[in-house]
Parts: structure tokens; C-alpha cells; sequence
């Protein structure tokens, strides 16, 4: 590939990795009020029962967590795949990456009305970027290998 088609490709990955960050900061941002209110919009599509309502927000706001750290995790992936480095240093640097924006942004929940910063979810939070990064980087293997099958095949 052209160093021009891959610097492309970069500038792409981190505008996408800005938009990320900047939504995950958007509802980091949200008071205790707009967070659980959209949590309980979420839970309202699986049941009318109150009851039931508030016993499914928690585990929604952990999916919520997890599923868009593990987004970042697969873009951080992604980001460094266009490096000529070594996929355990790339796997090693997006998990960090993750990592620290995970700690930073619970961090930033403190001085949130209403909200609390909490060690469980920078947990849940890096749980969320290994898997991203595993699923990015199972996703680009079998890229190449189905690249490497149709080249064979020529």
C-alpha cells in the first residue's frame, strides 16, 4: 500500500477516534438525571413494569460502558495496525490508550453533578477496549488471510 493511501487511512481512524472520544465525553457530561433517564428509555423497550425497568439500568449502563470502550479499543487497534510495529506492542499501546482514557474519563464524572467516578467501570471500561482490540485484530486476520486466498487464486 502507498504511504499516501495509508496516511489517508490514519487521518480517518483518528477523526473517528476524536468522534469517539468526544461522544463517550458528551455522555460522560450528561447530570444523573439525563444519564438515567436514557438508560430507562433503553430498559423501557424490553418491559413496561417499573419494576423490572430499574432492575435492567444498571446492567444497561455496564453494556453501555463496555460496548463503547470496546469500539475504542478496535479503533486504537486499528489506528496502530498502520504502524510497522509489532502487533503485541500495537495490542500493548491500544490497551493503554483505552486504559487511560477509561481512568481520565471517570475522572472527568467527578465533577459531574450527580455522577461519581468509579473503579468497576474502569474495569468494566478496559474489559471493553481487550475486546475490541481481540475482535479488531481477529477481524484483520481474517482480512489477510482471505486477501492472501484470493491473490493465491489468481
Amino acid at each position: 500500500m502507498s504511504k499516501k493511501k495509508i496516511i489517508i487511512i490514519r487521518i480517518i481512524i483518528i477523526f473517528l477516534i476524536l468522534a469517539w472520544m468526544n461522544l463517550v465525553f458528551g455522555f460522560s457530561a450528561q447530570d444523573s438525571n439525563e444519564s438515567s433517564s436514557l438508560s430507562q428509555m433503553i430498559a423501557s423497550w424490553f418491559s413496561d413494569d417499573i419494576l423490572i425497568q430499574q432492575r435492567l439500568e444498571p446492567i444497561i449502563r455496564k453494556i453501555a460502558h463496555f460496548s463503547e470502550y470496546g469500539l475504542g479499543g478496535a479503533l486504537f487497534f486499528s489506528l496502530f495496525s498502520t504502524f510497522n510495529i509489532k502487533e503485541r506492542k500495537r495490542m500493548m499501546f491500544a490497551g493503554l490508550l483505552g486504559f487511560t482514557y477509561a481512568v481520565t474519563d471517570e475522572i472527568h464524572q467527578l465533577f459531574v453533578p450527580g455522577r461519581t467516578g468509579k473503579i468497576v467501570d474502569v474495569y468494566i471500561d478496559s474489559l471493553g477496549v481487550i475486546t475490541g482490540v481481540l475482535c479488531m485484530k481477529l477481524c484483520i486476520m481474517v482480512f489477510i488471510q482471505l486477501r492472501k486466498k484470493k491473490q493465491t487464486q489468481i
